[in-house]
């Protein structure tokens, strides 16, 4: 067996958070009906979500929905839904409340920046704020709830993947530095390059102005951290800290690093630049809103930045987690010698 501490295998911690497959059920199945108790209480005192005055009574019926499902997860009475069912509609509620936790970047950075969370119309918004960390929160603990049935069902182990007790692990071997495949080195790299016309467009519009310049070569740092971020998914470099960390160098980079900023990320790019690119193809064709060539222009070439790289993101964070992912080495029992 190897000796380094990359492909060296170490002894699993037997604490609650390696056996999240067990609750992570029945935490997203509580706060479901929680939250969707929330909701019902917003909308029978005439409040709104997100602006939309009928959207709590929706938003409600998904969370009950989603404990429902989640519910089915872990009790008996699951075990007699088809298996397919129960994955489906897991995966549709997880689906549906990570859409609804969008643009919570977005507020994060408003949050970091001014101090504060405010709405299209200048508003304080942190009713809004506070429900798309909601979301999100559900939306992690319904993925998790997802991952952890796939597993039980199929008798595979939540951590490696592979078919075996939990009590037969004597340790857990990480995998060697290696780069993603091809075609998801691709990707990133379109990811990354999906920046340059936003950059470009700024550039042009920017010309001329002082302060505006100024704010151009930030956005320029801002997009260089991403284009790192993103190929730290798919480089070796992403999984050991390399050389130029001093004293890090070569140490095994942890998966929440990369991955905890990513899928904070990647879903509201994702969304953002998906649906503002509908939204500006419809404008360009004169079907709704009236702009004028050069929004139109700046607006194609940031919803191309931010959609391509979101999904690129999304694509690369997938990689990298089946990449990263340790292997179980199983407990070597002892021979039984006959001494007849």
């Amino acid at each position: 067996m190897t000796s380094s501490f990359i492909a060296g295998a170490t002894t699993p911690a037997a604490g609650w958070w390696r056996r999240w497959p067990s609750w992570v059920g029945y935490a997203a199945c509580g706060w479901a009906v929680l939250y969707g108790c929330v909701l019902v209480v917003v909308a029978l005192a005439r409040g709104s979500l997100f602006d939309l005055p009928q959207a709590a009574w929706v938003a409600a019926a998904v969370m009950f929905a989603a404990a429902v499902a989640a519910a089915a997860t872990v009790r008996p009475w699951g075990r007699r839904v088809p298996r397919g069912a129960v994955s489906g509609g897991v995966w549709t509620v997880a689906a549906l409340t990570l859409g609804a936790s969008a643009f919570l970047l977005l507020n994060l950075i408003e949050l970091a920046v001014t101090g504060t969370v405010r709405d299209r119309e200048g508003d304080p918004d942190w009713s809004g704020f506070a429900a798309r960390l909601c979301f999100a929160a559900g939306a992690a603990l319904l993925v998790a709830t997802a991952l952890s049935w796939r597993h039980r069902t199929a008798a595979t182990c939540a951590r490696c993947g592979d078919a075996h007790s939990p009590e037969a692990v004597a340790a857990v071997e990480h995998p060697a530095p290696h780069a993603a495949p091809r075609r998801v080195r691709w990707i990133a790299y379109a990811g990354c390059a999906a920046f340059v016309p936003y950059y470009a467009v700024h550039g042009f519009r920017t010309a001329g102005h002082t302060v505006p310049w100024a704010a151009w070569f930030v956005l320029g740092g801002l997009i260089g951290l991403a284009a790192f971020l993103l190929l730290g998914l798919v480089r070796p470099w992403g999984m050991a800290f390399p050389r130029w960390t001093w004293w890090l160098a070569g140490r095994r980079v942890p998966r929440f690093l990369p991955l905890t900023p990513v899928w904070l990320v990647a879903p509201t790019l994702a969304l953002y630049g998906t649906g503002g690119g509908v939204y500006t193809i419809l404008a360009g064709a004169g079907v709704v809103g009236d702009y004028d060539a050069g929004t139109l222009l700046l607006a194609g070439a940031a919803m191309t930045a931010f959609g391509g790289y979101g999904w690129a993101l999304a694509i690369a964070a997938v990689s990298y987690r089946l990449r990263t992912r340790p292997r179980c080495v199983p407990a070597v029992r002892p021979l039984k010698i006959d001494a007849r």
